[in-house]
């Protein structure tokens, strides 16, 4: 098998990986036990973006641009992603918190899939355009695998935070399909940049290296302060929002109850860092 066969090949089996990984929270969505699998769900979204920030996200950055720039470039991006998110929480969209006129705190959440969305996508680019470069197969095989492994579950968390969000079927199936066709793409862009791209080595580790410090930043945000705040947070919070979404007339929201999965969701999200640091050994981007 010629070694551009086999990544063709392997860019269909990371579209269907991806797909895959997507649609089962949407036809779980179709049960009765749809709540209770987001909320679960949501807890594992959060360990999976931990770990994709802390774990695979920053190291890389800042393996990056090392060789590139002494100033430690890759911290100071993580911070300044962290912090950009939250100005769009806080600051752009902080007066939304406050607003009680119906479909505004629909806005507040509707926010972050996007972001997601987007974050993922380049970073699925750059994973599909590293495979497309690698120079024989061994290493496209490994490439593959650690994507393979990542696409899923990414996709998976992905269609989580867009369901939670309220955003409607048609839409989650075209972010879905947005979302699974990137690496495939990244693929195809690596195997026509390849020549450019070996002779500007510094500048393209300069470019993935910014983003993916970039995106620690925002991943790491996503996780700790819109899911796992929200999937642990106390009775008398979730009361509270309640009341709030109550008088913006939002009806989808439910009595809070006595959580009864806080330790299950917990135990969920350390599996969700676990597993990101287990595929830290295949993920090679």
């Amino acid at each position: 098998m010629s070694l551009l066969t086999f990544k063709l090949l392997a860019a269909v089996a990371i579209l269907a990986v991806a797909v895959i990984g997507g649609v089962i929270p949407l036809l779980a969505a179709r049960h009765d036990f749809s709540r209770r699998f987001f909320s679960l769900g949501n807890a594992f979204a959060g360990g999976l973006f931990l770990g994709v920030g802390f774990i695979h996200l920053l190291p890389e950055g800042m393996e990056k641009l090392e060789g590139v720039v002494e100033f430690p470039l890759a911290a100071l991006l993580a911070a300044l992603g962290l912090g950009a998110l939250l100005l769009i929480d806080r600051v752009i969209y902080g007066d939304h918190h406050a607003d009680h006129s119906p479909g505004s705190a629909q806005l507040q959440h509707s926010v972050y899939p996007y972001v997601l969305l987007a974050l993922l996508s380049i970073h699925s680019i750059i994973a599909g355009i590293t495979l497309g470069l690698e120079s024989n197969v061994i290493g496209s095989f490994v490439i593959l695998l650690g994507i393979l492994c990542h696409k899923g579950s990414a996709a998976f968390a992905l269609m989580v935070c867009i369901y939670e969000a309220g955003i409607r079927a048609g839409k989650q199936k075209s972010m879905l399909a947005i979302f699974s066709i990137m690496t495939p793409m990244g693929v195809i862009i690596g195997l026509l940049m390849a020549a450019v791209l070996g002779e500007h080595e510094n500048i393209a580790a300069l470019i993935e290296g910014s983003f993916n410090a970039i995106a620690a930043g925002t991943f790491i945000y996503v996780a700790a302060v819109e899911i796992i705040d929200a999937e642990m947070s106390t009775r008398e919070m979730r009361l509270a929002k309640y009341v709030l979404s109550a008088l913006a007339g939002d009806d989808d929201v439910p009595m809070p109850v006595k959580d009864t999965d806080r330790v299950v969701k917990f135990v969920l999200i350390v599996v969700g860092i676990s597993l990101m640091a287990l595929l830290s050994e295949w993920h090679v981007h």
